[in-house]
């Protein structure tokens, strides 16, 4: 519990003290982002399906013209059909007919299916994460490359496992990209390393070639390419490794950290236009740690974007349960008209049937902020609205800010023991919080600083809704005995 106090008006020396409790983290609930659209789980798709079934822990995707397929953990490489044909964002389920079974081999013991990636010219590449290597054998088992047809999606051709000899298999590949360059770029669970298969379309006994390794050697779970830039998601960081199709690279082109205020926290899942938005997932934070978020990157300006950490089903139904499970949340593709698709497992495996598809439609996407340079605290929900008059009350005074979208800011001090009217200009920032408090609310430090470089006031701030931000410890100031715990804008 925090003691406040607010003014409560502009040259009123009156105070108002109450008490602001924060018993838990749903108290406050997220207020930016887009809301998911639920296509596929058990509480939204009819049971039984004809052709199909729910999805278990699907862990890739691609979306060929307009036919999805999923890397799924109990029905293998599947199609996506729509469970109320001609119902526009019908529910989804995983199809039965025309399923591949992994591994392919003689053996019946079941594969984990990683990241998909797609070939223009018509084939797809899915990884296989775990496997019993005891029973299947290495000829049937790493990467599957499967034909399908461009111009449907329909599957049109044996389906091979390549670069067999190359030993692949073993370090568990559960990332792919295909880059610009027509190689496939392959990451794993068992060590850092990053290869890329030369000729991946071609025969089962490809060249292989080491790239470089993730940061500290962490297990790779994602790859995804923006130009000829390799952006990676690891157990621990958003990583990159710049002009990765290079033909210079060969074995010395690590990754580099990008701060996306995240360290630490596991990175499930990567994709991207292929240009300048990069979109990954992440396993929870110490803000919001009972659901995955999803944000987007672009590298053009490096700002972070928060784009989503749950959703409703269709109707809007059970808006208030569903989120993106922390844990599961592996599955991110784009299809060809920019929706991108999420798929999670709140079981973590644990139940058939128990995964889930979303999709976000390409125009919300596209309505997103343009963010910020900080990431992982949701500090562009603050930014937007950092924006005309607030107000921040003190024992001495009341300081009245008015944010620029430079960065700047002016103010008047306005004495509450005197006449004085003070005008001050300088600098605001925005910080993650050097607390971070167990709330998914936006939250960061917040700067003024004067032209002469003096700190008139920093604190950690939490966001409670449109337009009041409020102060926890630690603070400073130099305007006095701050007793005000609340920052709230002026007017509209």
């Amino acid at each position: 519990m925090k003691t406040i106090c607010r003014k409560s008006s502009p040259g009123s020396v009156a105070f108002l003290t109450l008490a602001l409790m924060f018993p838990h983290a749903s108290a406050y609930s997220q207020t930016n982002g887009i809301q998911a659209d639920l296509r596929s789980s058990a509480a939204v798709t009819p049971s039984p399906i004809a052709g199909g079934v729910l999805p278990t822990a699907p862990a890739g995707g691609v979306i060929v013209d307009n036919q999805p397929w999923v890397c799924d953990a109990s029905a293998g490489f599947a199609p996506v059909i729509v469970t109320e044909p001609g119902i526009t964002n019908s529910p989804l389920a995983t199809g039965t007919p025309g399923n591949i079974k992994l591994p392919i081999s003689t053996t019946t013991v079941p594969a984990t299916c990683g990241q998909s990636s797609f070939a223009n010219e018509g084939f797809a590449y899915v990884t296989q994460a775990v496997v019993d290597t005891k029973n299947t054998p290495s000829s049937a088992r790493g990467v599957l490359r499967v034909a399908l047809d461009p111009n449907t999606g329909a599957f049109i051709g044996a389906s091979t496992y390549i670069a067999i000899s190359a030993g692949l298999d073993g370090n568990q590949p559960t990332a792919a990209a295909l880059g610009p360059d027509g190689k496939l770029y392959v990451g794993f669970l068992k060590n850092g390393n990053i290869k890329r298969i030369v000729a991946p379309d071609t025969g089962s006994t490809q060249i292989v070639e080491s790239l470089g390794n993730t940061p500290q050697g962490h297990p790779a779970r994602a790859l995804a390419f923006a130009g000829n830039d390799l952006y990676i998601a690891s157990s621990d960081s958003l990583s990159v490794i710049r002009n990765a199709t290079s033909t210079s690279c060969t074995g010395g082109c690590n990754a580099s950290v990008i701060s996306d205020g995240f360290s630490g926290v596991v990175h499930t899942g990567i994709t991207s236009d292929g240009v300048n938005a990069v979109y990954f997932a992440i396993a929870g934070s110490q803000q919001s740690p009972g659901t995955s978020q999803i944000w987007r990157y672009a590298p053009s300006n490096a700002f972070f974007t928060f784009v989503s950490s749950g959703g409703a089903g269709k109707n809007g139904a059970h808006a208030s349960t569903f989120s993106f499970n922390a844990a599961k949340t592996n599955l991110l593709t784009l299809d060809p008209v920019g929706n991108l698709w999420v798929g999670d497992d709140p079981s973590n495996t644990g139940a058939a049937g128990a995964g889930r598809l979303w999709t976000i439609n390409s125009g919300a996407l596209a309505a997103l902020p343009a963010g910020s340079f900080i990431g992982g605290t949701n500090l562009q929900a603050i930014l937007n609205v950092l924006r005309g008059p607030w107000l921040m009350g003190f024992v001495q005074s009341e300081f009245e800010p008015t944010f620029n979208p430079d960065g700047t800011f002016t103010a008047t001090i306005v004495s509450g023991v005197g006449a004085g009217v003070t005008t001050v200009s300088g600098t605001w920032t925005l910080a993650p919080p050097i607390v971070p408090q167990p709330f998914a609310n936006p939250q960061g430090q917040l700067t003024f600083t004067e032209s002469n470089g003096a700190i008139l006031f920093s604190a950690n701030f939490l966001q409670t809704n449109a337009d009041t931000l409020v102060a926890f410890q630690p603070w400073t100031t130099s305007l006095g005995t701050p007793i005000s715990g609340v920052l709230s804008k002026g007017t509209p």
